[in-house]
């Protein structure tokens, strides 16, 4: 019996899986969400296969199955939220470009359009946008020579890009690349912020809290515009 359980759960005999194709999408489903929740905790090489599939609750050969590697997956995590979020962001910048007044309110409009939409997913999208931003986050900051970090510069850098462009066209008084350092110095503040690690907490004995999005955003916009005050944005 116990022979016809691994067969049928085609594993350590390396025979294919017997697949109910009704539940396939179910499965697959289960299976990202599963590995999405896992990579954003312990990231991509702190977790195996082994660990998605017993987090999901399948059998190991279901991940190989659908996914085959966990390069495969991992790409297949980024690739199913990126459309709907990439799409966010932008529209919220072509928003901000349609904003009248200073050159400091036009550049106020382009920070807080990259930070509302990633806040607003992260607070209020559910445990699977938390975990997915949570998870680019990670990736944004890891060696971006890896290979399983492909999928996200294809889906992101040209989204970036078109802010860097937008507050080089508002400050062409700002050298090209202090306007790249500047926004990546706004990018590498998300990123850690997005972490909650606790830091925040600690450090102001409890008085501050890094899970207070609201705050946050009020504050770090204009933080970061002023900061391209001191890299020679003229008002």
């Amino acid at each position: 019996m116990s022979g016809n359980l691994l067969k049928l759960a085609g594993s350590e005999t390396g025979m294919a899986p017997r697949v109910d194709r009704r539940r396939a999408p179910e499965t697959a489903a289960r299976i990202l969400d599963s590995a999405e929740t896992l990579f954003a905790r312990r990231g991509f090489y702190g977790v195996s296969l082994r660990d998605i599939a017993a987090e999901a609750g399948v059998p190991l050969a279901l991940s190989h199955y659908h996914f085959g590697s966990k390069e495969n997956l991992f790409s297949a995590i980024i690739d199913r939220r990126a459309g709907e979020h990439a799409d966010s962001i932008a529209a919220a910048l072509a928003g901000a470009m349609l904003v009248e007044g200073s050159r400091g309110m036009r550049r106020a409009a382009i920070i807080r359009a990259l930070i509302s939409p990633i806040a607003e997913r992260f607070v209020h999208g559910g445990p699977g946008w938390k975990n997915y931003i949570r998870l680019l986050a990670f990736v944004a900051n890891h060696p971006q020579e890896e290979d399983y970090v492909s999928p996200f510069k294809r889906h992101y850098d040209s989204l970036i890009q078109s802010f860097v462009k937008a507050l080089a066209a508002i400050h062409p008084e700002i050298a090209p690349l202090d306007v790249q350092w500047g926004f990546f110095f706004y990018q590498a503040a998300i990123t850690h912020i997005l972490v909650e690690s606790g830091m925040l907490e600690r450090q102001s004995g409890g008085a501050l809290g890094s899970g207070d999005f609201a705050a946050m955003v009020e504050r770090i916009v204009p933080f970061f515009s002023a900061g391209f005050l001191g890299l020679g944005a003229v008002d």
